[in-house]
Parts: structure tokens; sequence; C-alpha cells
């Protein structure tokens, strides 16, 4: 081959790799998590029955907690899915909730994991940050939850966790909740501990369960220690 030649193979190498770099990163972020497509509910009068009653079963879930001395809930990733589509939808009641940019969240369990997902943008210019965690409530503790983040992606592509672990702890703050991170392995850990400002906590934690489609919590509290709450509607 010639010296001509050679310049001239070398330059369509560097072409095909300017073409090829910038496709396949494309295809890396806009790939979909399977997961993320094989749970969107319908828009049907079904998946806006199920996102107004899992509103009203947290209610009453919470007001539980406060009076009954026994208290628990299981929600299924079906009915988490509905609310999100009917209820952070573009005219849902906590579509507010949402960072500006950010639509269209699902969540999955596969095993003992939890997959979350949500779109960011529109159109060709859009593309699906996944997040998989594992969670457990720490044995000999009172109220604290291990959050295990196990992968964090943009499409397919891996990113670093940082930004997440930072706005997990701020929303876990303004709710009073205190969190603490370290690593295990190559994952960050989280350890989330529900009513921080309680010494002797009059509500506990006893049992949850992230697994077989559904999220599971019970637990107990002194309903003597509590003060009466006022009369429901």
């Amino acid at each position: 081959m010639t010296s001509r030649a050679k310049r001239l193979a070398a330059f369509a190498l560097f072409l095909s790799l300017l073409v090829a770099v910038p496709g396949t990163l494309a295809w890396l972020i806009k790939a979909e998590p399977a997961f993320y497509r094989q749970v969107s509910p319908p828009d049907t009068y079904d998946t806006r029955e199920k996102a107004s009653h899992l509103v009203t079963r947290i209610q009453d879930f919470k007001y539980e907690v406060r009076t009954r001395p026994n208290w628990g809930i299981r929600i299924g990733t079906d009915e988490l899915n509905c609310f999100f589509a009917e209820m952070m939808g573009p005219r849902g009641s906590f579509a507010g909730w949402l960072p500006p940019g950010f639509h269209s969240p699902r969540v999955a369990i596969v095993g003992d994991r939890l997959h979350l997902g949500i779109r960011y943008g529109h159109g060709w210019w859009s593309t699906v940050i996944s997040l998989q965690v594992r969670v457990w409530l720490v044995a000999e503790e009172i109220n604290l939850v291990a959050v295990e983040v196990c992968d964090l992606r943009v499409g397919r592509l891996g990113i670093a966790a940082q930004s997440v672990l930072d706005a997990l702890s701020e929303a876990a703050r303004s709710s009073h909740i205190d969190v603490t991170w370290y690593r295990h392995g190559n994952h960050p850990v989280g350890l989330f501990r529900f009513f921080p400002d309680q010494p002797h906590p009059v509500s506990q934690i006893l049992t949850l369960e992230v697994q077989e489609g559904s999220i599971m919590v019970a637990g107990r509290t002194r309903v003597e220690a509590v003060a009466p709450p006022p009369a429901r509607p």
C-alpha cells in the first residue's frame, strides 16, 4: 500500500469513528430499561380509580399510625404506576413534586430490588434515568432503614450517583428523617432514621418488605403516649 493510500485509509477510519462514537453514545443514552417499557399503565378509568384509591389508602394509613396500636399497609407496583400516571401527569394534583423537565416516573420490583425510572426531556431529546436500590430494615435498631444504591443509569450509560444521593438526603431531611451515607463495596448505602427527634419513639417500624411486586410496611404505636387526634369527619 502506497503512502497516499495509507493516509486515505487513516482518514476514512477517522471519519468512521467521528460518526460511530456519537451514534453509539446517543444509542446508549436513549435506550430505555426493560422494566420502564413494560410497566406503563393505560390511560383508562381503571388507572384513575386505582390512583384515587391509593391516595385514600395512604391518608388512612397515616391516620392509623397515629391512632392504632398496630398498623400496616401493602402497596403494589401496579397501584404506584397508576398513581404516577394519573396524579403526577401534566394535569395531575402532584405534578409539582417533580423537578422541572422530569416526567413519567415508573417503578418495578425485580427480586428484592426496587427499580425506579423517570423520563427527562421530550421527543427525540428525551432519555430515561433509572435507579436500582435494595431496601431493608436494619436489625436490632429502631426505625432505621438501609437503602443501597445498586445502579444508576442514563439510558444504558452508568453515571455517578452523588447528585442522586444529595437529592435523596435533601428530601429525607425536609421530612425530618436523619440520613447517613457510607460505602459497602462499590455501592453507597444510606441509613435513614425515622422519628429521630424522639429518644423513645412512640411509633416503631417492625416490618419492611420489598418483594413480589409490592412494598409492605407494618409496625406499632404506643397509643397511650399520643395526644388524642382530632375527630375524623
